[in-house]
Order: C-alpha cells, then sequence, then structure tokens
C-alpha cells in the first residue's frame, strides 16, 4: 500500500462514468472548455480581490515537506506534510502561521497512526485521522480521544480513505485508496457502518487506481463535488448522498486524453506505458469549489502544471500556466507545476502554499519606486517578505477571488 502512495502527487483525467442505479447523465450540465481562452501569463488583478501572506515559522520540530491538506478551523491552520509523500505529520499553526504543536505520531500505541492519509475537522470541531482500517479522534487542542475500527468487506478491499470529509449527520464521506468496486463511502462515527455507493464501472475504478488526484472530493454551501482520476467529468453529490449527478463537463480539446483500453491485468507501469505513446494530454489534478467559481488544477503529459478559474455566474473561464503578481511584488511570476497547484480552501479562499524563494526574488526585483508603494500600501507583504530566508517552511497565500 505504501509503495502505491508515491503515485498521489499527481491526478488524471477524461472518461465518463455512471452512478449505479441513476444515470449521471442529464442535460443541465455545464461544458467548462478550459482552453477557450488560454493565456500564457495570468495577471493576479483578473481575478484577486486580495492576498494575505501567512508565513509557516520554521522550528526543528515542524519541517514541512510536501502539503496535502489545509485547513482552517477556530484561528488554527491545520497541515498534512508528508517527505517525498511519506511519513505523514499533522501541525498546528495559529492564524499568523506561529507553531503551536504536532499531533499524534507514527506508531501502534493508542492514538498513533500507521500511515494516515487525510484528515479532517468534524461538526463538533474534532480532529478525524483516516488511518489504515480506522479513524483516530482528537479533541481541538489535540488529546487523543478513541479510535474507530472498521473493516471493509473483503469485496471492498482494506479500509483506508484516501479523502474525508465530515457529513451534517456525524459521519464521514470519504474516498477509498484502493476502490474496488466503489468510489465513495460513507462511515459511521464510531465506524460500526459503512455504506458504499457510486459504481461506475470495473475498468474506471481500476483507472482510478493508477494515480490520485491532489484533491477531488470537495464540499459546497450545497453540495458535494467528486472528480476521480482519469475522469472529465465533475459531479455533484447531494447532500444525504442519495443522489450523484453529472455537474460539469470539463473540455480538454485539443488535448483530451483519448478511451485508452484497460486490462484488468494493467498496473501503475503498464498504464504510464500506454500514455507515453501520446503526444501530449491533460488532466485534472484538483478541483475548488467557492460559491460563484471553480478551479481547476491541470498538468499534461510533461507534468506542466495550469490553473484554470471559471465563473459559475458569468461562465468567463481563464487558463494559464504562469501567474503574474501586478498587485504586490510588481513583476513577480509564480509558474503552475505538477506539484505547485493550489489543492485546498478555506470558504470562498484558495489556499496555496508556495516556497519562500518565490517571494523573496520577487521581493529583491523590485524597483525602488516599487518597494516605497509595496510598504505604503501593503506593509504586511513588505515586512513577511524582507524577512524570509530560503529554508524556512512555505508560505500560505490566502487568495480572495474577486467576481470576474
Amino acid at each position: 500500500m505504501k509503495n502505491s502512495i508515491l503515485f498521489i502527487i499527481l491526478s488524471f483525467s477524461l472518461l465518463s462514468c455512471q452512478h449505479k442505479g441513476d444515470s449521471t447523465k442529464n442535460s443541465t450540465i455545464e461544458t467548462i472548455p478550459v482552453f477557450s481562452n488560454y493565456t500564457a501569463e495570468l495577471p493576479f488583478s483578473a481575478f484577486v480581490d486580495t492576498i494575505e501572506l501567512i508565513p509557516l515559522e520554521t522550528t526543528e520540530d515542524n519541517l514541512i515537506g510536501e502539503i496535502t491538506r489545509v485547513i482552517f478551523n477556530n484561528g488554527k491552520y491545520y497541515i498534512r506534510s508528508t517527505n517525498g509523500m511519506q511519513n505523514p505529520k499533522l501541525f498546528v499553526f495559529n492564524e499568523n502561521g506561529k507553531y503551536i504543536q504536532k499531533i499524534s505520531k507514527q506508531g501502534v500505541g493508542p492514538g498513533e497512526y500507521l500511515d494516515f492519509e487525510d484528515f479532517t475537522i468534524a461538526n463538533d470541531d474534532h480532529i478525524v485521522l483516516a488511518d489504515y482500517k480506522q479513524l483516530l479522534h482528537f479533541d481541538t487542542e489535540g488529546k487523543f480521544l478513541y479510535t474507530s475500527k472498521s473493516e471493509f468487506p473483503r469485496a471492498e478491499g482494506d479500509f483506508a480513505l484516501f479523502e474525508i470529509l465530515p457529513t451534517k449527520d456525524h459521519a464521514y464521506l470519504g474516498v477509498p485508496l484502493f476502490p474496488q468496486k466503489h468510489l465513495l463511502v460513507k462511515v459511521n462515527d464510531d465506524g460500526s457502518k459503512l455504506d458504499f455507493f457510486f459504481d461506475p464501472g470495473e475498468k474506471e475504478i481500476l483507472k482510478s487506481q493508477f494515480l490520485k488526484t491532489w484533491r477531488g472530493l470537495v464540499p459546497s454551501d450545497s453540495c458535494y463535488f467528486l472528480i476521480y482520476s482519469f475522469c472529465d467529468t465533475i459531479y455533484s453529490i447531494s447532500p444525504d448522498m442519495q443522489k450523484i449527478a453529472s455537474a460539469y463537463y470539463i473540455d480538454y480539446a485539443p488535448k483530451k486524453l483519448p478511451d485508452i483500453p484497460v486490462d484488468p491485468k494493467d498496473d501503475c507501469l503498464s498504464w504510464e506505458k500506454k500514455l507515453s505513446h501520446l503526444d501530449d494530454y491533460l488532466k485534472t489534478s484538483s478541483i475548488g469549489a467557492g460559491d460563484d467559481f471553480l478551479y481547476i488544477g491541470i498538468t499534461d503529459k510533461a507534468y506542466k502544471g495550469y490553473l484554470s478559474l471559471y465563473s459559475k455566474r458569468s461562465k468567463k473561464i481563464m487558463t494559464a500556466k504562469k501567474l503574474v503578481d501586478d498587485m504586490y511584488l510588481k513583476g513577480n511570476v509564480i509558474t503552475v507545476t505538477g506539484k505547485r497547484i493550489p489543492h485546498n480552501m478555506d470558504g470562498n479562499d484558495i489556499i496555496w502554499e508556495i516556497s519562500p524563494r518565490i517571494l523573496m526574488k520577487g521581493y529583491q526585483r523590485l524597483s525602488a519606486a516599487d518597494r516605497e508603494t509595496l510598504q505604503q500600501k501593503y506593509p504586511a507583504w513588505d515586512q513577511i517578505c524582507s524577512s524570509l530566508k530560503e529554508d524556512d517552511n512555505p508560505v500560505l497565500l490566502r487568495i480572495k477571488v474577486k467576481d470576474f
């Protein structure tokens, strides 16, 4: 299981599917033509209202590698970090980025985890870690409370959730790490009952295991949204999980991934070999949903990244591979890559972790006049960027998206 986790950096798109017992095709699905308005460079001012910087304090006890999940709750940032996508840790920082604590550790003792894939914060503010065959529960201060142990039926594989979200009825909606029949499961708080649903077919299930999205299951005010590896459709899931419908079709023309035959014996390596014969293709790496917009993180065959923003109101689409700061560190460029793609949100804000080097270079290249403007208009940016060091922990960008 752990060897396969190395593949979770990437995400992949494109193939239609069906919900067991209910058609996922309907006339209301919206098409998002992500490259109909492509530009190599997109200025911040095209979609940004404001950006707040949260530099994560660096100590010997909290060195951060890859950030897979960020949750902001009650004035604290909870961050799952890994090294090389392994050895997960859960760190807590306050709203200004000051380090507070680490929650739990790897081990086999009470409250310790083997290799937790994701975590969430339940409606009662309890912190829940999705570990192998169990859910670990902690209070708001990180004190261990109890363990919910669950066993998947043999037909569903081993119990491990790759993504987990709380539901309104004190349960959890999750994406199994290695599904064999269903792509979603609802788990009771005590782990005593598991309800499996969304069967897109044997071939789709197999493809979903080859590579994982950064973030494919996200909440909104009215529903949950789901996309899985090698799927070109974003599905909406009703709050009671009784209805799944196609909500958005992602049109990757002219680089849509073709329908490639799947053999039951295929694995990650054989699938990569099949893809290697293609000139290029695009796949979904992450999604996020605000009240008025969606974002889609995209990668191509060479793992170059693209960020696509879609307005639910105006139907406007903006896609770019480079974001140019024309508001704060004027002229600074953030290149989207397979690893540097937004995959976390807090409400309507995109939370994006950035290496200190990117901000440092942008700050150092400012002209005297632009630096003076920064000091006057955005003193917090000036103070933070002028004090960063290359080996510091990442800086969180809290991006408030404006109506576009």
